[in-house]
């Protein structure tokens, strides 16, 4: 077991391993948990760039960055508590704000413990001025990144330091290798209709081929980019029969919803993207219960666990 400094994509990063999983974080690239390799079958889990110039070209679909707040805001703006939030317009296409503000910024490392494995990495907003200007409130992101035997598990906190409660929702644009001959099994029963910039309408519909989901798809040449709300189930599962793997990828309850996206369904890739809340829900006039959408109190902190677990034939 192990925690070492390591070079990678011409980063300074961190290899956490033990005898069954290595893994590879980027603190300087918003603590993107980068890389999982099952060692026992020599497997990358996740998309994971062989070089910095295929990774500058698209960085959103290589590791897990962290979406705080996912997905898209529409008009980049909203209003909370009496307060209008105005967020970059970063996506000007669809006029929307998109990604969030923590995934391409350099975290700091906090701890090491190589006998665990564990690291863990934080960033503070009142230290980039950026952050506050379009989301005034004073807030500590620390991740920590374990691997326990054939898991890996990361572990999101998320703490309110000001003196006014600020709108919480997290997501992870996580990206995992989808050859052809792999499948995805995920419990789905319900998405959101999504308009021309794929902002929820507000409606949900059933979903016909729900059974396909749960019996086990291939996705092959399927272009998706869909919004599904969670059942009871937070489990996805991925079998990949050519290596003999199954990965599963398990949330904690405060995950509220899942984005599938495969780009244009003929790049074995395959994101399954956890929200706490869905797309833009601070706009929607729609229950919390339904949309996730959350706050934090003054001095509380809000913690959010994803575990992705490699298990063989």
């Amino acid at each position: 077991m192990s925690v070492k400094k390591i070079q990678f994509l011409d980063e300074e990063a961190y290899a956490i391993e033990n005898d069954e999983i290595k893994a590879i974080v980027l603190p300087s690239q918003g603590s993107n948990l980068i890389s999982i390799v099952d060692k026992k079958t020599n497997t990358e889990i996740l998309r994971t760039p062989k070089t910095r110039v295929e990774y500058e070209t698209r960085r959103m679909v290589f590791g897990t960055p962290v979406l705080f707040p996912p997905n898209r805001i529409e008009d980049a703006t909203f209003e909370y508590n009496s307060r209008k939030y105005e967020l970059e317009m970063n996506r000007p296409k669809e006029n929307v704000h998109i990604h969030g503000f923590v995934h391409d910024k350099e975290w700091s490392v906090l701890e090491i413990e190589e006998t665990i494995p564990r690291m863990k990495t934080q960033l503070r907003s009142a230290e980039h001025p950026d952050i506050l200007n379009q989301f005034p409130h004073d807030f500590t992101i620390t991740m920590t990144i374990e691997i326990e035997g054939n898991e890996v598990i990361q572990t999101t906190e998320i703490t309110n330091n000001g003196e006014s409660p600020m709108p919480c929702g997290i997501g992870y644009h996580t990206t995992f290798q989808f050859p052809s001959e792999a499948k995805l099994f995920l419990d789905v029963q319900e998405k959101w209709l999504l308009n021309e910039r794929h902002l929820p309408t507000g409606e949900l519909e059933n979903i016909a081929n729900r059974k396909e989901f749960s019996g086990g798809t291939s996705l092959s040449g399927m272009a998706i980019d869909d919004v599904f709300l969670m059942t009871e189930n937070k489990t996805a599962a991925i079998e990949r029969p050519e290596q003999g793997i199954k990965i599963s990828y398990s949330l904690s309850d405060d995950f509220t919803q899942w984005v599938l996206f495969t780009a244009s369904g003929n790049e074995n890739l395959l994101a399954v993207e956890p929200y706490s809340w869905v797309t833009n829900a601070p706009n929607l006039k729609l229950p919390r219960t339904l949309t996730g959408f959350d706050d934090i109190k003054p001095k509380d902190t809000k913690e959010y666990v994803s575990r992705f677990k490699v298990e063989r034939d």
